[in-house]
């Protein structure tokens, strides 16, 4: 490291303990920090964090997209039958997942067969009623609705 001066600012060689121009005393030159401490500290914080908000990011956001739709006519035949499908993003029927159905303030809990498909005999007077039917998803697969009319 290189010596200073501290009289005349003259700069020596690394060994000189006095000035070759003044005869002073020489101090050591201390060379600055590039990248001081705090700013290798902070940027791996933040890179740490971007790491662990892409690995929460992934993992919530890999699960497979899913699907409920209509199985049955949405006119009734005298069964009463209504019937939905849920399926992945693949069009793959999802057997042994659970179904919420809404139908006149009533619930009910259904569970879909090895086709996918879940099926209720309903109770319908004469006109128009809403169907809403929900798969809230699990650890693989995302959520699904949907809202049918039914005409008997």
């Amino acid at each position: 490291m290189a010596r200073k001066c501290s009289k005349c600012s003259e700069v020596s060689e690394d060994d000189a303990l006095f000035c070759p121009e003044c005869g002073s005393y020489t101090l050591e030159i201390k060379k600055e920090n590039k990248y001081p401490i705090k700013w290798i500290a902070v940027a791996l914080v933040c890179i740490v964090a971007l790491s662990v908000a892409g690995f929460y990011f992934l993992e919530h956001n890999s699960k497979i997209d899913t699907s409920l739709t209509l199985a049955s006519n949405s006119n009734l035949d005298s069964s009463n039958e209504y019937s939905i499908v849920l399926k992945d993003s693949a069009k793959n029927p999802l057997a042994g997942k659970f179904i919420t159905v809404e139908f006149q303030n009533n619930t009910y809990t259904l569970q879909t067969d090895s086709n996918g498909t879940a099926s209720i005999n309903l109770t319908v007077d004469e006109g128009s009623h809403e169907v809403k039917a929900y798969y809230k998803g699990d650890s693989s697969y995302n959520e699904a609705h949907s809202s049918d009319i039914l005409v008997k």
